[in-house]
């Protein structure tokens, strides 16, 4: 193992703990907030739920790229090499097309009452649940054809291979038209959800100037609470977009030109590292800007409640004191 791949395996296993555990709080707080607080729910927690169990499986899929860029060799054979391409294919396609839907869905959300998007405002939530299964057979759908096209490689230096990784490629006799067919479709869906993105996005900000605009000239500079939190809902989905759209490009550049070259590993790990970075961030964006997650203050004052000592001390305090010069029962043993 070169020391080019112990550094990359570092970052690499370090963005993927930390991305794990941020999903997994997230999911522990919409369960709590499904199960036992269904007051405090929101009409995206369902959206951003499926948000965050698509990084959680693209994470977990990448604990095998941890692997093979540590020097760990034949992690995968030819079935787990298919199957875990194409659960983290299926699980990136869930989080694009997820993102678009949670972008789409606010969007409506905050559109004015004079604007054509009022209408679905009522039904916008009902949407949800049928805009889920769709994605699933879209994605399913499209990278059926990966299951049949992909190998374990143990020889990286072979010709007539796309390498996917350090350790799965591409079979050289599988048929081109299908292979091409399956990269069009796919080219396409991601272009089409995020330019949908994008396109969200920038009405949201134009919503979001207006409003502040007129709230200026009609009354003050103040917001009310309501506004104040919806307002901060749109910048956090701002910069989920923003972030999913930077990552995508940069990624998107990198493939391209690997495509036109011979294989690199080097780039390989850095596009694999790149892939990851969404998935990571995305779970603190949504922590750091959500009042119902429990901050650093609460946990330490939780944990300190619940300790020994603590219970201790509670104990004492709340043994009433004795009168001066009277001896409680427990004095007399002393003397």
């Amino acid at each position: 193992m070169t020391l080019s791949d112990l550094i990359l395996g570092t970052f690499f296993i370090s963005q993927v703990s930390v991305g794990v555990l941020g999903n997994s709080a997230l999911l522990l707080v919409y369960f709590n907030i499904f199960i036992y607080q269904p007051g405090k729910k929101k009409p995206t927690d369902l959206i951003l739920s499926h948000l965050t169990m698509a990084n959680m499986a693209i994470l977990a899929i990448c604990v095998v790229q941890v692997m093979v860029t540590f020097g760990v060799k034949d992690v995968l054979d030819d079935i787990g090499c298919k199957s875990a391409l194409y659960i983290n294919r299926v699980s990136r396609g869930l989080s694009i097309c997820t993102t678009c839907l949670l972008s789409v869905f606010q969007a409506i959300t905050i559109s004015p009452s004079t604007s054509r998007w009022a209408r679905l405002k009522p039904k916008a939530t009902g949407y949800i649940i049928p805009s889920f299964l769709f994605f699933w057979l879209l994605n399913m759908a499209l990278y059926t054809g990966l299951i049949t096209s992909i190998q374990a490689t143990k020889n990286v230096t072979i010709t007539g291979h796309t390498f996917l990784s350090k350790g799965c490629s591409t079979i050289s006799s599988v048929n081109y038209v299908i292979v091409t067919v399956s990269f069009t479709f796919v080219t396409f869906r991601d272009v089409f959800f995020v330019l949908i993105m994008m396109c969200a996005s920038v009405y949201m900000v134009t919503v979001l100037y207006r409003h502040r605009k007129q709230v200026q000239h009609i009354h003050s500079t103040s917001l009310s609470p309501k506004s104040s939190v919806e307002i901060q809902a749109i910048k956090t989905i701002l910069l989920l977009v923003s972030c999913f759209v930077f990552f995508y490009w940069i990624n998107c550049c990198i493939t391209l030109y690997l495509s036109f070259t011979k294989n690199d590993t080097q780039l390989q790990s850095t596009t694999a590292f790149l892939s990851v970075c969404y998935p990571s961030l995305c779970p603190w964006v949504l922590i750091r800007n959500d009042a119902r997650v429990p901050g650093p203050q609460y946990i330490l004052g939780k944990l300190r409640s619940s300790s020994p000592m603590a219970s201790r001390d509670e104990e004492e305090t709340s043994q009433p004191s004795c009168p001066p010069g009277v001896l409680s029962e427990d004095s007399s043993l002393w003397n």
